[in-house]
C-alpha cells in the first residue's frame, strides 16, 4: 500500500497576471516567488515558478505549474498540475535534477496540499512511498 512520506514545505509570494477570458475559462497566470523548508536540507532554499491558472465556469480553478528550487549544482526543476476548489490546492508534482543529492526525485511523484490567502501560498508536499 502506498504512504506519504513528508517532504519539504513551500511558502511564496504571488503575483497575478490577468490573461482574460478564453474557452476553457478566466486565465491568470500566477508567477510566484518564496523558499523551501525541508529535512533533507539544512536552511531554506529559494523557490521560483508561475502557475498557469483556468478558473472554470463552476469556480474550480485548473492548475498547471513549472517551477525550479535550490541553486548551482543542487537545483530541481518540477513540473505540477492540481485543482484549486474553496477547500484547498491539490496538486501532483514531477521533479527533474541533474544533482547527486537530489538524484532519488527523479523517479519521485509528489503530492501537494496547501492553500492561497490573499497573494500568500503554502505548500506542503509529500513524497508517494510504495
Amino acid at each position: 500500500m502506498a504512504t506519504l512520506e513528508p517532504f519539504a514545505t513551500m511558502t511564496g509570494t504571488l503575483d497575478f497576471k490577468m490573461q482574460g477570458k478564453m474557452p476553457a475559462g478566466l486565465r491568470l497566470d500566477a508567477h510566484f516567488a518564496g523558499t523551501m523548508v525541508s529535512e533533507h536540507w539544512d536552511g531554506e532554499v529559494a523557490v521560483s515558478g508561475i502557475d498557469y491558472v483556468t478558473v472554470r465556469g463552476d469556480g474550480i480553478a485548473e492548475l498547471a505549474i513549472r517551477a525550479s528550487m535550490g541553486e548551482g549544482d543542487d537545483v530541481v526543476s518540477y513540473e505540477a498540475t492540481g485543482r484549486q476548489t474553496p477547500e484547498g490546492i491539490v496538486e501532483t508534482l514531477y521533479f527533474q535534477t541533474a544533482s547527486e543529492k537530489f538524484a532519488f526525485l527523479n523517479g519521485a511523484v509528489g503530492v501537494g496540499t496547501g492553500s492561497v490567502e490573499g497573494q500568500t501560498l503554502t505548500l506542503e508536499i509529500f513524497l508517494v512511498k510504495h
